[in-house]
């Protein structure tokens, strides 16, 4: 991060064109991850109508198959954690949720169910009502691109309730996947509710490539109260070799009807796992058949060794069967589907000082709080040049003292943005700046604190999540972290690298609003081949934690759903969550329990879908400028890092050294060496809650 303002007004802005990368090196990856082959081969002169004949035999384009399109329409159901309280006073007594969270473009929705609770309070007959985006040409629209139902009432069973809203049948042409939906509390005997979770149901309709359709009895119970609740079915042996499933059914049972239903479809392979949101859905049936729609950040993982789940997490029957699984699936030949390498095994016995490598999780656990050396290594387009850029954006230069202020402050992580572009001849960084980079790294790492470095400002150079610069770029990302790796090779388990910082595509029009479908898969084959190089160059890489991201390392749903994890121990999920955006930016000087509410239920979704599954979180980046007075700020700081921290997830602070006026983020003093005691006792009293 630079200036923040202006990247996320920059998602304002229409689509320009993108710089190009760098050269090209043999060295690294290639499209498909995997080490290229440094070779050349050399062709025989021929003459006469043989080479006629011989030149039109090899420049004949292979075929590529293609698959006939089906259409299919299945009726979905997707549930996301709320966990946000919501009061029937006037002001805070409505919150709005992204359409995206539930579903994409194209999907009808036709009805919402709001899961609420109280405390201790029968909650008695609710009234409120709710909103959603509509497009401008909605005839049913009350205002200018929403609809606002009237105000309605719902029964409940104590302190508990499921309050349904049907979309009316007017709307369900207009509503974008880029809108909100709202939720009003405006009467019930509790002075406030919690909102538990939301169900949407919707119907999607795709046109898929299929070959085939197969089906396969199970006949395997699933059980969510035991450890029997998950059904998984590899596909060799079921698809065909070079098969990849675009669509999914399974099929279930119960002795009874089965009512609320929830669960989640995945796929994993060597390749790595993805997971899908989940599915929720309500039936007064014994019977029910759900159908996952593969995305293609699931396709890519496509593996002979690859498996298909789908994990029971609720219901109100415990226990059902799942009878059969159907696969619609593409034979591919390899040319529209990018392949991934498998990733060595993180190898946690490599010695550390006669100790083992600590997992990522119990890294994460053991970070307090981390602290950023923002617009310092990472400052590029200055007026200064070689290892002098680290003033150019007005900090001073690093020095041991100044790190010791940190520690002594009370971090033990420190976060060093580094932007290598400027500082390479070629695709080799240029000495001496490794050497500066690998000085202030130590001025850390041997204080015994951890210390994460990455690629940083490098976007804005020559990084771009583009697929027709993706070959030049992985080359590229991939040499500068095979240089990376093998200086830092002999350091311990204290040492992260984090392989990209926020990889968008720079003033597009969903720049800040997760990309593109495809924008989010050329990021995951980003991430995952940095993952391999880093594990390639051995020694204690091969343990090494390492940091991936989401496409502009946004914590929202439209970009964490298509996040893939690699199959491998020693990774973190790092986001950058600047919330609530108008008190971090400046624009409000408030910071209240509806703020505190949008922060507690991003955690908890995050929770939900990577901590609870094992992915350690870390929240990259956060914090507020200096518009609001300190003790609001200081209330801030200490609620973000608790709530962040009640949900498994660890924080750095973004500081960047500016103390006042635009962008100040800074709350350490850098020239003094003092801080903002105010705040800095808020961050220490919540990374302590």
């Amino acid at each position: 991060m630079k200036r923040k303002t202006a990247f996320m007004l920059s998602a304002l802005l229409m689509a320009s064109s993108v710089t190009g990368c760098g050269g090209k090196s043999s060295s690294a990856p290639d499209t498909s991850g995997a080490p290229a082959a440094n070779t050349t081969e050399n062709q025989d002169v021929v003459s006469g109508s043989d080479t006629e004949e011989a030149s039109e035999e090899a420049t004949e384009p292979p075929t590529k198959h293609i698959s006939p399109v089906e259409t299919v329409t299945a009726s979905q159901g997707v549930q996301i954690a709320a966990d946000q309280v919501i009061g029937r006073a006037e002001g805070s007594n409505t919150v709005k949720f992204p359409l995206s969270s539930f579903i994409e473009e194209g999907d009808k929705i036709s009805s919402f169910t709001f899961v609420i609770s109280s405390d201790n309070v029968d909650i008695g007959t609710f009234k409120g009502g709710c909103g959603i985006s509509v497009g401008k040409d909605c005839p049913a629209a009350t205002n200018d691109y929403w609809y606002q139902s009237g105000d309605f009432t719902a029964p409940t069973q104590g302190t508990y309730g499921e309050i349904r809203w049907d979309v009316p049948a007017e709307l369900v042409d207009y509503i974008p996947e880029g809108g909100e939906v709202l939720f009003g509390y405006y009467w019930g005997n509790p002075e406030s509710i919690h909102l538990d979770g939301i169900i949407c149901n919707f119907t999607r309709t795709r046109e898929i490539p299929v070959d085939g359709t197969v089906t396969q009895e199970i006949s395997q119970s699933v059980n969510y109260t035991a450890e029997n609740n998950t059904v998984s079915v590899p596909v060799a042996g079921f698809l065909p070799e070079n098969a990849v499933p675009q669509a999914v059914s399974v099929k279930f049972t119960a002795p009874e009807p089965l009512g609320r239903f929830k669960g989640a479809f995945s796929y994993e392979s060597s390749a790595g796992r993805f997971q899908a949101p989940d599915t929720a859905v309500t039936t007064g049936e014994d019977t029910i058949e759900l159908t996952w729609f593969v995305p293609d950040n699931a396709k890519i993982l496509s593996a002979a060794d690859g498996i298909i789940s789908f994990g029971y997490w609720w219901g109100d029957q415990p226990e059902a069967v799942a009878e059969s699984i159907t696969v619609k699936y593409s034979s591919e030949d390899g040319s529209s589907v990018p392949s991934l390498p498998q990733i060595p095994a993180a190898d946690n016995s490599v010695p550390r000082g006669g100790e083992d490598f600590r997992s990522a999780k119990d890294i994460v656990d053991d970070i307090k709080v981390g602290w950023n050396l923002g617009n310092t290594l990472d400052s590029y387009d200055t007026d200064k040049t070689g290892i002098d850029t680290e003033t150019g954006w007005g900090n001073p230069k690093t020095t041991e003292e100044m790190i010791q202020g940190v520690k002594d402050a009370g971090f033990n992580a420190i976060r060093i943005p580094v932007t290598w572009g400027e500082h390479m001849d070629g695709d080799v960084i240029q000495s001496e700046w490794l050497d500066r980079v690998q000085e202030v790294v130590d001025y850390a790492y041997n204080k015994d604190m951890y210390v994460i470095i990455n690629m940083h400002h490098d976007d804005y150079i020559w990084f771009v999540p583009n697929d027709s610069k993706f070959e030049e770029c992985n080359n590229k990302l991939m040499n500068i972290w095979t240089q990376i790796s093998v200086r830092f090779r002999d350091y311990g388990d204290r040492l992260l690298f984090e392989g990209m910082n926020e990889p968008r595509t720079i003033d597009s029009p969903n720049e800040w609003m997760g990309g593109t479908a495809a924008e989010r898969t050329v990021v995951n084959r980003y991430a995952h081949n940095f993952i391999y190089t880093v594990r390639s160059t051995g020694g204690n890489n091969s343990a090494r934690t390492l940091i991936m991201t989401s496409y502009g390392a946004s914590a929202e749903e439209v970009a964490v759903k298509d996040v893939i994890m690699p199959d491998d121990g020693n990774v973190i999920l790092t986001l950058h969550y600047y919330a609530p955006w108008k008190f971090t930016n400046g624009q409000s000087t408030t910071f209240g329990s509806a703020d505190k509410a949008e922060l507690s239920a991003r955690f908890a979704a995050l929770r939900s879908r990577f901590v609870d599954a094992g992915v350690p979180v870390i929240i990259g980046e956060f914090g507020s400028i200096a518009a609001a007075d300190d003790a609001t700020r200081a209330e801030y700081y200490k609620s973000y890092i608790s709530s962040a921290k009640a949900n498994g997830i660890r924080c750095f602070i973004w500081d960047n050294g500016v103390l006042s006026g635009k962008d100040s983020y800074g709350i350490y003093d850098r020239t003094a060496l003092t801080w903002n005691d105010t705040i800095l006792n808020a961050v220490m009293e919540g990374a302590e809650s």
